[in-house]
């Protein structure tokens, strides 16, 4: 028996119609499924047509499981059951705490009662609580609905944190849904999540009316739009999703998450870039001190809160150049040699940290470079007053034009690159 939770901490982002329709195209594949609604809102028990009570539910019922598994009921469906969701489930946190330890009992619990089951679902309900904390100890597989915007992927993010804490060892998935590709972000999220293929499905769940009609509809999504994208999508997710179950049997279960965490920060990294206004500075190819390089980079500069640099006639910078590589670059302007700046090359995860605010651009660049540090960096790191350094400004830089059509260009100051 396998357990898939389908879980964020947070709320709308499609939960229930991701647990409804895999749970019934896992059942339509043959597979004896049992869908446990753990919301007291119950919406996957409304749209299977089912009385939201379990009857005597109670501490008891977590001990020895009678209730939950009396309360157990065939839907519509072949090979689909539903435990349905009941108001007193309001009261599950205090109920698991009662008991020790609430990882514990949900792992006995699913043991029991999907005894009967190829694969049970969990309709989870959205925040952070001991219940979300058990589910992802318990589950084999943590399917997250996810917005393409950076709130929704910082909440997957969380998430994935949360499961890093507890040392979960179930393997996260996320899906986009409610998916709008006229939407310059969500294409962007989409095609960015592409690049990690071991943690994003591929399948995308689209913005539709004919999903938002499975409330009215009382009815997974292919039993009435059998023929529309989103039940296309819904199928090629179940494919993807047996699949990495499969892989889960043969690999074992392997704590994922650092590098879950890696792929989800990167890919918020790079909308926040996208989501902040970009100014393009204009800038000369005869001076140094203007930007290092002129190809397009898109450039995250970095300061005190005070603009301590700024102030000081410094700059410290992160470039993600087209070609896919990453330099921090440390520059100023105090001093007139050729040491008035330095830079070195970092790779992904550093960026990634650093535009997540857990690593310093400047401690990068030093562990980069070593002693003897340029002067330019003791400068920085002097001007710094060893405050907090934040990323204060995002901006793109124009690409050179061909020496016989480039236009004058003026020198504009970093400072000044915002306009």
């Amino acid at each position: 028996m396998k357990t898939i939770a389908i879980y964020n901490m947070k709320g709308g982002v499609g939960k229930t119609t991701t647990a409804v329709n895999l749970s019934y195209l896992a059942a339509r594949s043959r597979l004896r499924v049992l869908l446990w609604d753990l919301d007291p809102q119950a919406a996957s028990t409304f749209t299977f047509r089912i009385q939201p009570h379990v009857s005597g539910f109670g501490k008891r019922s977590l001990e020895n499981s009678e209730a939950l598994s009396a309360a157990i009921k065939e839907t519509d469906y072949e090979n689909l059951y539903l435990l349905p969701a009941d108001f007193a489930y309001h009261k599950l946190d205090r109920l698991l705490s009662s008991l020790g330890n609430p990882a514990r009992v949900l792992t006995s619990l699913l043991g029991t009662i999907g005894n009967d089951f190829d694969i049970v679902i969990l309709d989870c309900p959205a925040g952070f609580s001991r219940l979300a904390k058990a589910v992802l100890a318990a589950a084999d597989v943590i399917v997250a609905p996810t917005i393409p915007t950076v709130l929704s992927l910082r909440m997957a993010a969380e998430l994935v944190r949360q499961a890093e804490r507890i040392r979960s060892r179930a393997a996260l998935s996320v899906v986009f849904n409610m998916v709008d590709r006229r939407k310059a972000l969500h294409r962007q999220a989409c095609e960015l999540a592409a690049q990690h293929p071991a943690i994003f499905f591929r399948a995308e769940i689209p913005y539709a009316s004919v999903v938002e009609q499975m409330a009215a509809r009382r009815a997974p999504t292919a039993v009435y739009g059998a023929q529309t994208p989103a039940a296309a999508a819904f199928s090629q997710i179940w494919v993807e999703l047996q699949s990495r179950l499969r892989r889960e049997d043969d690999e074992g279960k392997e704590r994922r998450s650092p590098a879950a965490l890696d792929a989800i920060e990167s890919v918020i990294a790079r909308l926040e870039a996208t989501e902040r206004p970009l100014s393009v500075p204009i800038v000369s190819d005869a001076s140094e001190s203007s930007h290092a390089h002129d190809d397009g980079s898109v450039v995250h500069r970095f300061d005190t809160d005070q603009r301590d640099l700024e102030q000081r006639g410094h700059a410290l910078e992160l470039h993600e150049r087209e070609n896919g590589g990453f330099v921090v670059l440390a520059r100023t302007d105090v001093i007139r040699s050729e040491a008035r700046r330095a830079e070195a090359q970092i790779d992904r995860s550093w960026t990634v940290q650093i535009l997540a605010g857990k690593m310093s651009p400047l401690d990068a660049l030093e562990r980069r470079i070593r002693s003897p540090l340029p002067r330019v960096v003791e400068l920085v790191r002097e001007a710094a007053h060893e405050r907090r350094l934040r990323r204060v400004e995002t901006f793109r830089i124009q690409k050179a034009a061909p020496a016989e059509t480039a236009p004058d260009r003026a020198i504009v100051p970093l400072s000044r690159a915002a306009g």
